[in-house]
């Protein structure tokens, strides 16, 4: 937090100076005060449009898009931001945030349309995510032993939930799956030991390995009535 202090500092000194130059040394106080405020609020709106400063950024997609990594980002809520240069971020990088332990929270954009491979491994301090409408696929391990997370919601976007996506997450006690699933992977909640009820939706066709594997807490797996593949017993 000091280093963002020192920045405003410096920014209210200057702001301070460049007003006094430009209205004169007779306005009153409180109105330099106000335009003050003002300039600061629309420089630092401009500033954090780029997202949590020491956030890293990848070309991709043959220089059409980006895609977005931890970097030397310390702070404990991460806010990516949907532009970069022009660009939308479409991506969270495979190991993006991998072991990044003292995340609590993180933003996803509506321009994220893919998290890859153990992007948030590791992260055990990242309590909630809301994963937007936009994403269409979770890559394997990208929220592995994330112990801390507490709910999770996944869009009706997402097709496919990939092997041992959210595997050891023993703070979860319910998931519900979305219709718009396809094919939950190998492992993808094995080991949530929170984890009381999972709700599947009418689109899932495709179940392999064993996904629940030592849910010991788990009493109801719910299968939506459309689905045609699988039904629930009992």
């Amino acid at each position: 937090m000091k280093k963002y202090s020192n920045l405003t500092k410096q920014v209210v000194t200057k702001m301070d100076m460049c007003v006094h130059r430009r209205i004169g040394e007779n306005t009153p106080k409180a109105t330099k005060l106000t335009i003050i405020t003002l300039i600061m609020y629309f420089a630092f709106s401009v500033l954090f449009a780029q997202g949590t400063p020491g956030l890293s950024y990848t070309l991709i997609n043959n220089g059409t898009a980006y895609s977005v990594s931890r970097g030397t980002a310390d702070a404990t809520h991460i806010e990516i931001p949907d532009t970069y240069n022009g660009l939308p971020v479409t991506t969270i990088a495979e190991q993006g945030f991998y072991s990044f332990s003292f995340m609590t929270s993180v933003t996803i954009p509506n321009s994220v349309t893919s998290i890859q491979g153990y992007a948030f491994y590791g992260c055990f301090s990242l309590t909630s995510v809301t994963i937007p409408n936009s994403v269409t696929s979770i890559g394997p391990s990208a929220f592995y032993v994330c112990t801390g997370l507490t709910s999770v919601t996944i869009p009706n976007s997402v097709t496919g939930i990939g092997s041992s996506a959210f595997r050891n997450c023993t703070g979860l006690t319910s998931i519900e799956i979305p219709n718009s699933v396809t094919s939950i992977g190998p492992f993808a909640f094995e080991g949530c030991t929170g984890l009381t009820s999972v709700t599947i939706g009418n689109g899932v066709t495709s179940i392999t390995g064993n996904p629940f594997s030592y849910c010991y807490l788990l009493e109801t797996i719910t299968v939506s009535t459309g689905n045609t593949h699988f039904r629930s017993e009992g």
